[in-house]
Order: structure tokens, then C-alpha cells, then sequence
């Protein structure tokens, strides 16, 4: 395989592999949350906030990074042109899927994340949100397991 087109489908999976990192670290807070007290739970608390919107953001850039990625490389490896080549096929169609599903729930994630720090902020109950921020995290971890197996599938049957 062409050095340039490998380094094109790797682009994706290995920055993918620091954010799945950073995203688990960052669902492991609520157990980390617990033993925490006072001044330390406020700074560790502001990070977690922090961070939830770094990683919003860089799941947009790694969902679409993947996107161009995918059609960078079937544009070099198979001659087609921008449209077509945007959408996966095979293989490669369910593993887009989950990406943009992955989408929607950091979205409602990230959505429900700031509505229970305002919530809190504002003084008002904010249990019902912390809960759903919860959940959402729990699934998307169980998806992000589902996804990379896909992904790798898709990137060892592109590699042969």
C-alpha cells in the first residue's frame, strides 16, 4: 500500500485512540467525584467542565476528520469525485453511521452537561439533569466499544 494513502486511513483511528482515552478518563469522574471534598471536589468539578467541552469539540473534529479521511483516500484509490466519495460504503456505511450517532448523543451530552452546571449554579435542583448526563455517558462509552470494533473491521478489510 502507498505510504501517503496508509497514513490516510490511520489518520483517523489513532487520533480517534487519544480521544476514546480522554472521553474514558473523563467517565470515570463520577466514581472519582465521590471521594472528593470541598475546595479539591470545586477545582476538580471546573477541569471535568472544562474538558467536557474540549472533548465536544474534538468529537466533531474526529467524526468529520474521518469523513475527509474516507474520502481523501477513495478519491486517490478508486477515482471518484467529492460527492460520492463522502458517503462509506460496505463496511465502511455502518461505522459512518455510528460516528453520526455517536454525534447525537456527545450532543445531548454535552447539551445536558451545561443545563446541571446552570441548573446547579442558578441553585436550583439539578439531580434529574446529572442523572441523564449519567446515562448519556454510559451509553456512549457501550457505542464507542461497538464503534472501534467496526472501525477496525472496516480499516483490516481496506488493508487487504
Amino acid at each position: 500500500m502507498d505510504p501517503v494513502n496508509l497514513a490516510i486511513l490511520l489518520l483517523h483511528p489513532l487520533a480517534a485512540l487519544a480521544v476514546i482515552t480522554w472521553l474514558i478518563r473523563q467517565h470515570r469522574w463520577r466514581q472519582k467525584s465521590k471521594l472528593l471534598k470541598s475546595d479539591e471536589r470545586k477545582e476538580a468539578v471546573q477541569k471535568h467542565e472544562k474538558d467536557g467541552e474540549k472533548l465536544y469539540i474534538l468529537t466533531w473534529a474526529i467524526v468529520l476528520g474521518g469523513f475527509c479521511a474516507n474520502a481523501l483516500y477513495r478519491i486517490r484509490t478508486e477515482s471518484i469525485h467529492l460527492p460520492e466519495a463522502l458517503l462509506p460504503s460496505g463496511a465502511g456505511g455502518l461505522h459512518a453511521g455510528g460516528g453520526v450517532l455517536g454525534l447525537c448523543l456527545m450532543t445531548y451530552l454535552w447539551r445536558k452537561g451545561r443545563a446541571a452546571r446552570d441548573l446547579r449554579n442558578a441553585g436550583q435542583s439539578w439531580a434529574t439533569e446529572r442523572q441523564q448526563h449519567g446515562r448519556a455517558s454510559d451509553a456512549i462509552m457501550i457505542l464507542i466499544a461497538i464503534h472501534a470494533f467496526l472501525g477496525f473491521l472496516w480499516l483490516v478489510q481496506l488493508l487487504t
